[in-house]
Parts: structure tokens; C-alpha cells; sequence
């Protein structure tokens, strides 16, 4: 007894004798010594037509393979014979000896079993065809095969390349892969499917490389085999049909097969199934792949079969991987490795403890051992949301830096090293989220402390891409570092005119990067709502949460929901539609905390407490805050500060004169059925930002003259975020005109509402202080002034104040106070900036048209920075600083201090580096002027950097 095998490669058709393309059938038999036939092919290219001068792949098909398996019979072998006849017509489908219109030839070659040189490659032919012309010849590789033995086989399918699709755009295509083979060797039958694959539903195109990573039901399994099995693939495609398949299909991409058998290593390790033909006899496809037999007892034959890298979430599909997303510079990177154990499950489960391993990032400039061992298992037993599945490693945050990096892995156990796996990762520079802080007091429940702000927005690297140190830059407020708020936050109403007031606060400073987060104490009620956020305006209040501060946020950075627990203002291109994250999600300083896939995505409504942030709006993200030429964590170039129109002199103005801004803010609220509630206009010079896109009906601003000429328009965006909300706000910034008569609100063209422009500007005199002796420098400056058209007929326009303070240069421009109805100011000069040539300025408007007056010329001192501190428990500390003439300070003027000594200088400091002990530290912020400001944190343990607990009495 001797089994053989017969590969069928490829046919060569010289000549069909037709005209054109016609019908062929083939067919090859493989006769023993006596004549009876042991194995036989037939081939008609899956019903198509064939052609002159053509070079056909045989590959075969589930009902008949072109790999042959057979015994020829004696021992220890015997002689065989190899025969092929071929026919063509026109109608036939199969073209044989009875139903053909030419015969193309036959071949044969015969065989000895026993003699290693008839064995090997085979050509069949050339044939001559009933015309006496050469037909066509066919070629294959005849082998022995060894004795049946039943082991274990690792599969991994890897890529597969796409040649042509057939299709002159994108397509769908499905790929199938299935594996055949009788029952032997004590392993039963196989005839199933290993893999299918359509890309995750993704259009693919021509000459181009795709993962096999999303295929399911998993791109690694073990087959238990017992001889030669044959693992087939085939592929399709089609424009509409997501799963293109033999059933469904406008092109077929060809099939191809290879054999693998456990006892023939000639068969074994890494494969390139194809290129397959196409319908259109072009090149198809190609599957990379690879075999391996697994020890036939608890022996660990360690596998790595993908490398997840993540920052919190990352596109990843186990247990190979697939493409995934980019990632930020600056930040702790957590690289998760899945592992196969190489052990039958049967053998105690298929386990090993104490996989341990090592990573090298970039040829060796920084390596790294696994975080902890781990106990490796069957690939099909890891599962990604047990983080102790994973051979795990942390590249330290001062080690990510921008640019194209090249991690290569490898596990250990019990002396034997698995494969190395290199994979690279896109780390870019983001620029730092830039955050004014506010915090919020009532009269009934006081402000977060400056502290508790910072425990909670500094949890915002933990979600988003930016740089873990440098990631968020604070500025504030001179005097308004805390604001006191009337309001009532329960209702539309109120939730919108603070907004107002924040936007006025904002109006003197920045621009389009720099965001508004007034924080406010949970004791306060606020309705059904956590927060709220004007998305053109960048400002936004909410709960001292963190979730509700990555939220309100990430609106102010162009987020929209998420569709999940019913927001209105979803985005619709979210992915996956359900509002959910859809990928695991880690936290890499702290990986023992896993985020499921299935809770909803922080810009949703779902999951409050336990969202997180999902692969879509990473990157929405990440490309948002992305730098070119800029490290990570580093600020990106900031705009000069400007103030609310050009420079005005800094003398006593008291009588009031124009305004001298370029644009006019225009706003207010318009209810669903289209009743608008105008909010008073102000002139200002600070520019319009680019206007936002968001779906439904189209709304815009137009200022008219009196004849009902449009002068000025601008889109503006009315977002209604929830199916309750009867109330959106709208706003825009329009060039000013003095020939204003009316401002008019439309939807998709239809006036909903105007308001009338009042006649003139406001007419209005300072009353004190008139003279610089009068202010008290050092105290409260107490602000009078007056209308001067007292006396008019009615209805007189109601007035809106505004208190600015400033300066001759322009550095510095505050709003301590906005949206005024009284004639009485007192301004705390004790917590304004610094500067030699001050002024304050009380500026009205009459809903369009902005007149000031301005108090004489007067010195502050400067004053010292603040020491903002984030949460001060260690081993990791973060601080910065803040200066009321100069803004943040952050880099190498925030100084941290060890017993008193300087020990390192920028916005993060790791205690441990203190070295054993215990240690008092402090930090240290200077500003421009040599000004500084020294802020004592506590004592700590210098081995596990945490701090150490107040003594009682002290």
C-alpha cells in the first residue's frame, strides 16, 4: 500500500478549435496497474468559456478538488497510470466523449511508485486535437505521502491581497475559506468552514493588502487532523450585497488550494494560497497563511498572533489585530500581546503559567519587561475584556514620541521563546486642550474648591488623545476666577442667559481654542440636565463630574451625540450605530480597570458613570487636535489676547462715545414651533468663528435696512440636544452698521422673527470716579454712571452694562461684570491684573448699537502668580501656574521642590524619583516679571511616592 498525491496545477490551452471562446471539459483519471480507476478530476472553468494561447489555474472545486489522494496498490508500491482527455462545444456546459463538437487530445504518463524518479513534476501533453493542431497540456506535482498520524494543526490566516475586483470602483467581497478531509489517522472527517470575511462590511478596491483580522469566526484555529487535508479558498464580489457569495455575486475572484499534512514538513509553515484567476481571467487574489503542529502533549508551543497597542481605546480584532487607529504623543501607551498556548485543551485545559516577555521600542532605545506573567491558554479561550489574558507591557509616556514607532514582542515560558511579532504604531502631537477655569457659586450652595475643579478635569488625558503632562493648559479670569450666579438653572431660561453671562465674560479674551468650563457644585439643581454647552461660543457649564466635563467638552471641540439613551443632535455617521463604544477600553497607568465594549461612548447618553470613549471619537479627536511641528504637550502658538474693539485712549472718557468694534454679536432663542426671544446685541471686534454644520433646517441672522436690504448675514447653528428641550439657542457675529433697522431670524428662508434696531447709540455719562485721586487703588473702586435720556418720550430702549477693566497696552482686557441693568458698580481692584496705565470701562448697549465711558488713568501693582495644583495624593503630581497680567505659566517656570532643594522643573513630578525617605514637597511658579509663587504640597513616602498623612495637632 502506497498513497500518493496528485497536485493539478494548471492547464495551457494551445488551440480549442473554435472561433471564438467556446465550452471545454477536462477530465483526469488515475488508474492503477490493473486498470481500475482510483481517483479522478474534472474541470469545465466553473461553467465559463475558455480561449486560444490561455494559461488556466485548476483550481477545482468542493466537488471536485484538484489535489488527488489515492493508494496505487502492492507493496511497497506499483506501477500507475496518469490519463487526461479534453473536449470542447459550443452549448455543452460539460463537453465529454458523447456531447462534443472538437476533441482537443489525450495524455498519459505512467508511473512507478518505486522509483523516486518518476515521481515529482508531471506534464501531461502536449495533446494534438482532432485537427491535427497542438490542444493544450496539463502540468502537476505526483508525491508520496507519508503514513497517516493524527496531530494537531495552528492555522493562522493573515492577509489577503486583491489583484482585481473586477469592479471599476469599491466593491463588497466575501472571502471563504473551508477545509477537506476523509475520516483517517483516528481524526474524524472534516468538511467545514474556517473563515469568512468581508472586510467588517467595508468596500475594498484593486492592488491593495487587507487583514484577515475581522474574519470570523476567527482568523487562528486548530484543526485536528489525521493526513493530508485540503484548505480551500474562494472569493467573490458585488456592488450591493454586503456578502458577496456563490449564491449573490457579479464577479468571481477565482478559488485556489494547497494541502497541509501532519506528517509530510514539506507541507507545513507559511503558505501563499493563489494568485487565483477571475471570471475575466485576470489575476484574483492571494491569501497569506501559515500552518504549525502543536506538541502532542501539554508541552507550550507559544504563538503571538496579534499586538494590541492602545492609549484607551484602539480598533482591534482578536486574536490577530487588523489595522489600528492612530495614537497621541505625550501619553502612557499600553501594549496588550495575545498569545496561544499550543496546547490541546484536552491536556489540562490547554494552559501555561508564568508567560512572561519582553519589548523593544525602536532597535532598542527603550525596552521594556511584561507587567506582570500570565497564565497563556487556546487563542479561542482569551478574552479581550480580561486583561490578565494579555501579556502586557507600559511604554512610559516621556517615551511616546511623534512619529512612526516599531515595537517588536516576544513571550517566555519554561525555557521555550515564541515567535517575535513586530508591529508599528502612528503617535502624533496634539496640542493641549486649553481651559478657562470658572467654578460657580449660588446663593444657597458655594463653589468647587480650585482643587476639586482640578481633580476632576485633569481625568481628561484618561479619555482623550492629548499628552498626559501638558495636556490641558488653565488660564482664568482675573477677579472672576469664581462667579456668582442668580440664575435659575432649572430652567431653559436661566440655563441659557448663563450662558450668556459666560460668553460676555469670554468676550474679551482668546479665541476659537480656548474653552469656557464654569463648574458647578452637584448641590445645585439644574433640572434634568448634567451640563450644557454653547457649541459656537466655546463656553459650557456642568456638574463637577468627569464624565460631564470629557462631555460638555468635547461639544466645544465639535462633538455631537452619540446615538445612545435618546440625545437629539446625533451624529449620524457614528460608528457603531448604536452608540455604544464597540471596543475595549483600558486605562494604560491603571490597566486593571477594562472598559467593555458595550458601554455607551461618553458623548452619549447612556452609561453615565461608567462611559468611555469610543474609536470614533478618538480620532474625530485626534485630527482635531492634531499638530504639525509641535511636541506633545507643548501649547501651541497662542493668539494675542485681544480686547472687544481697537485700542481706545487711555484717558477719562466721561461722556459716552461709540464703541469701536468691527462686528456686532447678535443672539437669542427660538422655540420649536419658531417663536424667537431676543437677547440684547453688542458691538465687539472679536471675529466670527467658521461656521458649524449640523443637521436639520437651515437658520441664518440678516441685518436689513429700513428699506429691507439685506446688509449683513451668517449662518448660525439652532441645536435642540434632547426630545424635551422646547428652547435652542442661536447666535452670530455680523459686520456692525450704523444703518441697521432690523435683525431678523429665518428657517430655510421664512422670517420666524426680527427686532427692531433702536435709533442711535446709548447716550449715557460716568458719574464717579471723574478724577484718578478718587480710586482707591488698593480697595474697591465703586462705579456710578448715569442715562442722559432721561426725560424721553416712551418707551425708552432698556440699557445693558457691561464692566471692562484694561490697560493703555492692550495686554489684559476683564469683564467682571456683565449683563447689568443697574447704574452702580463696585470693581475688587485687589484681584485685578497689574499695570501702570489702567482704566475701567462701562460699556452699554441698547440691543445693537455699543457706546463707553472710561475712567481716568490709574496704576495697579502686580500681582503674583497662583499655583494651580492638581490632586496632590502622588505618586504622580501635576501643577501649573497662573499669572493675572501674563496668563498660564507652565514648562520649565513651574519648578518642583524636594526638602527644599529644586529637583526638577515642568508640569508633572513621579515622588519616587525623591528617592527612599521621607520628603517634603512643594512647587514653585515664577511668571515673566521674576514674580513667583511657592505652593507646599505635603510630606511623602519616597519609595511609593504617596503622601503621608497629617500629624494630629498639626
Amino acid at each position: 500500500m502506497t498513497l500518493m498525491r496528485l497536485t493539478l496545477n494548471t492547464l495551457y490551452l494551445f488551440e480549442e478549435e473554435e472561433a471564438g471562446s467556446t465550452r471545454l471539459g477536462l477530465y483526469v483519471k488515475v488508474l492503477d496497474n490493473s486498470g481500475t480507476q482510483v481517483a479522478e478530476f474534472r474541470w469545465n472553468r466553473r461553467n465559463g468559456e475558455v480561449e486560444d494561447n490561455f494559461q488556466y489555474p485548476l483550481d477545482g472545486d468542493q466537488e471536485w478538488p484538484s489535489v488527488l489522494l489515492f493508494d496505487i496498490g502492492g507493496e511497497p508500491g506499483g506501477i500507475g497510470r496518469i490519463t487526461v482527455k479534453a473536449y470542447t462545444d459550443n452549448d455543452e456546459r460539460w463537453p465529454d466523449a458523447g456531447h462534443h463538437e472538437n476533441f482537443l487530445g489525450a495524455a498519459e504518463v505512467v508511473f512507478d511508485t518505486r522509483e523516486p524518479s518518476q515521481l515529482g513534476q508531471v506534464l501531461l501533453g502536449p495533446t494534438t486535437t482532432d485537427n491535427g493542431n497542438t490542444g493544450y497540456a496539463v502540468t502537476g506535482l505526483l508525491e508520496t505521502v507519508p503514513q497517516h498520524r493524527f496531530r494537531h494543526v495552528r492555522l493562522v490566516f493573515k492577509d489577503v491581497v486583491v489583484f482585481d475586483d473586477e469592479n471599476s470602483d469599491f466593491t463588497h467581497m466575501g472571502l471563504y475559506v473551508r477545509a477537506f478531509a476523509p475520516e483517517q489517522g483516528g481524526a474524524g472527517a472534516i468538511d467545514q468552514e474556517l473563515l469568512r470575511w468581508n472586510n467588517n462590511g467595508d468596500r475594498i478596491f484593486d492592488e491593495a493588502l487587507f487583514p484577515l483580522a475581522g474574519g470570523t469566526p476567527s482568523p487562528v484555529t486548530t484543526l485536528a487532523v489525521g493526513g493530508p487535508t485540503r484548505i480551500w479558498v474562494e472569493a467573490y464580489t458585488h456592488d450591493d450585497e454586503a456578502w458577496p457569495s456563490g449564491g449573490a455575486y457579479e464577479n468571481h475572484l477565482g478559488r485556489a488550494m494547497i494541502t497541509i499534512d501532519p506528517g509530510d514538513p514539506d507541507t507545513l509553515g507559511r503558505h501563499v494560497i493563489g494568485p487565483t484567476q477571475t471570471d475575466q481571467t485576470h489575476n484574483g487574489f492571494m491569501v497569506t497563511m501559515s500552518s504549525e503542529l502543536l506538541p502532542p502533549d501539554a508541552t507550550p508551543n507559544l504563538e503571538i498572533t496579534g499586538v494590541e497597542v492602545t492609549q484607551a481605546t484602539q480598533h482591534f480584532t482578536p486574536p490577530t489585530g487588523g489595522p489600528q487607529h492612530a495614537l497621541a504623543a505625550g501619553k502612557a501607551t499600553l501594549v496588550r500581546v495575545y498569545l496561544d498556548s499550543g496546547i490541546d485543551p484536552r491536556e489540562g485545559g490547554g494552559t501555561v503559567d508564568g508567560v512572561t516577555g519582553t519589548l523593544s521600542l525602536n532597535g532598542g532605545s527603550f525596552t521594556a519587561r511584561s507587567l506582570n506573567p500570565i497564565t497563556a491558554r487556546p487563542v479561542a479561550q482569551v478574552d479581550r475584556t480580561q486583561i490578565q489574558h494579555t501579556l502586557n507591557f507600559l511604554i512610559p509616556a516621556d517615551r511616546v514620541t511623534a512619529g512612526t514607532a516599531k515595537i517588536m514582542v516576544q513571550a517566555q515560558v519554561a525555557g521555550t521563546t515564541s515567535n517575535p511579532m513586530e508591529v508599528t504604531a502612528d503617535f502624533r502631537a496634539t496640542r493641549p486642550v486649553t481651559v478657562w477655569m470658572v467654578r460657580v457659586s449660588t446663593p444657597t450652595v458655594p463653589a468647587v474648591s480650585a482643587a476639586r475643579y482640578r481633580a476632576v478635569s485633569d481625568t481628561l488625558p484618561l479619555l482623550y488623545p492629548i499628552a498626559d503632562t501638558g495636556g490641558i493648559v488653565y488660564h482664568t479670569v482675573p477677579g472672576l476666577e469664581e462667579i456668582h450666579t442668580t440664575r435659575d438653572l432649572t430652567d431653559e431660561d436661566g440655563q441659557g442667559d448663563f450662558l450668556d453671562d459666560l460668553e460676555d465674560i469670554q468676550e474679551d479674551h482668546g479665541n476659537d481654542d480656548q474653552l469656557i468650563y464654569a463648574m458647578v457644585a452637584r448641590a445645585v439643581p439644574m433640572g434634568d440636565i448634567g451640563g450644557k454647552a454653547r457649541y459656537d461660543d466655546h463656553v459650557s457649564f456642568g456638574y463637577d463630574h468627569d464624565i460631564t466635563f470629557a462631555h460638555e467638552v468635547g461639544h466645544l471641540l465639535g462633538l455631537r451625540h452619540a446615538p445612545c439613551g435618546g440625545p437629539k443632535n446625533v451624529d449620524e455617521d457614528y460608528t457603531p450605530p448604536d452608540g455604544r463604544t464597540g471596543e475595549v477600553g483600558v486605562e494604560p497607568l491603571n490597566p486593571v480597570n477594562i472598559h467593555p465594549a458595550t458601554v455607551g461612548d461618553f458623548m452619549s447618553y447612556c452609561d453615565a458613570d461608567t462611559s468611555w470613549i469610543g474609536g470614533y471619537h478618538w480620532l474625530r479627536l485626534l485630527n482635531t487636535l492634531s499638530t504639525r511641528g509641535v511636541r506633545a504637550g507643548e501649547a501651541a502658538p497662542e493668539h494675542p489676547v485681544p480686547g472687544t474693539g481697537p485700542a481706545v485712549p487711555a484717558v477719562l472718557t466721561s461722556t459716552s462715545r461709540p464703541f469701536p468694534g468691527e462686528y456686532v454679536r447678535v443672539r437669542g432663542r427660538v422655540t420649536r414651533s419658531g417663536t424667537v426671544h431676543w437677547a440684547p446685541g453688542l458691538r465687539t471686534s472679536r471675529k466670527p468663528s467658521p461656521p458649524r454644520t449640523v443637521p436639520g433646517p437651515a437658520y441664518t441672522v440678516s441685518v436689513e435696512d429700513a428699506a429691507g436690504q439685506v446688509l449683513a448675514s451668517a449662518p448660525t447653528a439652532v441645536v435642540f440636544d434632547s426630545a424635551e428641550q422646547q428652547e435652542a439657542l442661536f447666535g452670530a457675529r455680523l459686520p456692525y452698521t450704523p444703518r441697521a433697522h432690523r435683525v431678523v431670524l429665518r428657517r430655510d428662508g421664512t422670517e420666524l422673527g426680527a427686532m427692531v434696531v433702536p435709533s442711535g447709540q446709548p447716550q449715557f455719562a460716568l458719574s464717579a470716579p471723574l478724577s484718578t485721586p478718587e480710586i482707591d487703588t488698593t480697595g474697591v473702586l465703586h462705579l456710578r454712571w448715569q442715562r442722559l435720556d432721561i426725560g424721553e418720550p416712551e418707551p425708552r430702549p432698556a440699557y445693558t452694562y457691561y464692566v471692562r477693566i484694561t490697560n493703555a497696552d492692550g495686554t489684559f482686557a476683564t469683564r467682571p461684570g456683565v449683563n447689568l441693568t443697574d447704574t452702580a458698580f463696585d470693581l475688587d481692584l485687589r484681584a485685578m491684573p497689574g499695570h501702570r496705565r489702567c482704566v475701567a470701562q462701562v460699556i452699554a448697549t441698547n440691543g445693537y448699537h455699543t457706546s463707553y465711558v472710561q475712567t481716568p488713568v490709574f496704576a495697579l501693582p502686580p500681582r503674583p502668580p497662583q499655583v494651580l495644583a492638581g490632586d496632590a495624593e502622588g505618586p504622580l503630581l501635576h501643577a501649573q501656574g497662573t499669572s493675572p497680567q501674563h496668563g498660564p505659566i507652565t514648562g520649565g517656570d513651574v519648578e518642583w521642590l524636594v526638602d527644599g532643594r529644586a529637583a526638577a522643573t515642568g508640569g508633572s513630578f513621579d515622588v519616587r524619583h525623591a528617592g527612599s525617605g521621607t520628603h517634603a514637597i512643594a512647587v514653585r511658579v515664577t511668571d515673566p516679571d521674576g514674580l513667583h509663587t511657592t505652593s507646599p504640597l505635603g510630606t511623602y513616602d519616597g519609595t511609593v511616592g504617596r503622601r503621608l498623612p497629617v500629624p494630629p495637632g498639626q
